[in-house]
């Protein structure tokens, strides 16, 4: 059917069809499979290989193994496992954590999200002589605070994702029921000037959602590397939450936006031990 389509003419306009249909699906964030691709279009995978390579010729997507994603703005990291995840630009991430402490006061009660920045905030925590409550929906996340004796933990039940080694499903929101918090601290895979903090699934967005919705302030904890990205899933617009902790200055437009929107920038501290100011950097692109 494609050779006999091809020589009458129409091969080009479903070619047209395929390639659209491809990038309808990485702009909400999907990973574009080959084989998934090929099986759709009832067409060999080098067809569909030829429409990818024509893609990214033309500059609106880039190849990864198996696949395709977006060009530039798109992170495929956040869907690698947490342990991958964890090595992948750690020193800013480490960074954005030192700076998210000073948003911790004694005897809150907090709720920290499914990220690997997370993970390094309650490593943070743990060393720290800081007083308290901590709820989560990490495996890790709740083991790692548990380490400190000045903090109690409490794990939202729910199923385990192998991946991210998170509880979710209907379980863990209707653990929330009843909850408030003062503060969330949660993780983004990007922020947008134009979007707010984005994740990479509803799972993501739903229980990160539910957690800001029963919080007093709310704050994204990201490395600069998420900077002007795009995601699938919105979980906050800018106006919607209060802080974000970062290791750099945001550039301007991203900047201008946040501070626009009434986000307060938290910068990791001086040597002198002072929040550092946050400070536009047009070098973060």
């Amino acid at each position: 059917m494609e050779e006999r389509d091809q020589q009458n003419g129409k091969g080009a306009s479903i070619g047209a069809i395929r390639q659209q249909s491809i990038l309808s699906l990485i702009d909400q964030g999907h990973i574009v499979s080959v084989g998934d691709f090929a099986k759709r279009f009832s067409v060999a995978n080098e067809t569909i290989r030829r429409d990818i390579r024509a893609l990214e010729e033309a500059g609106k997507l880039r190849r990864v193994h198996g696949g395709a994603v977006p060009t530039r703005t798109f992170d495929v990291t956040a869907r690698r496992p947490l342990t991958e995840r964890m090595e992948v630009d750690r020193e800013g991430k480490m960074l954005a954590a030192k700076a998210a402490m000073a948003l911790l006061e004694d005897d809150m009660h907090v709720f920290l999200g499914v990220s690997s920045t997370m993970l390094l905030v309650a490593e943070e925590i743990a060393r720290s002589d800081k007083k308290l409550s901590v709820t989560t929906n990490s495996i890790d996340i709740g083991l790692t605070v548990a380490a400190s004796t000045r903090c109690t933990v409490n794990l939202l039940g729910g199923v385990i994702h192998h991946r991210s080694r998170a509880l979710d499903g209907y379980e863990v929101l209707s653990n929330f029921e009843g909850r408030l918090f003062d503060l969330s601290l949660l993780g983004a895979s990007a922020i947008s000037p134009v979007y707010g903090a984005l994740a990479p699934s509803k799972e993501h967005q739903v229980i990160g959602a539910a957690a800001a919705d029963r919080s007093h302030q709310v704050a994204f904890v990201v490395d600069h590397a998420k900077f002007n990205r795009r995601d699938a899933q919105v979980v906050r617009r800018l106006e919607e939450f209060d802080f974000l902790a970062t290791d750099k200055a945001p550039p301007t437009e991203l900047a201008d936006a946040l501070v626009n929107a009434g986000v307060t920038i938290f910068l990791p501290p001086t040597k002198e031990g002072a929040v550092a100011p946050a400070a536009s950097d047009e070098g973060n692109n």
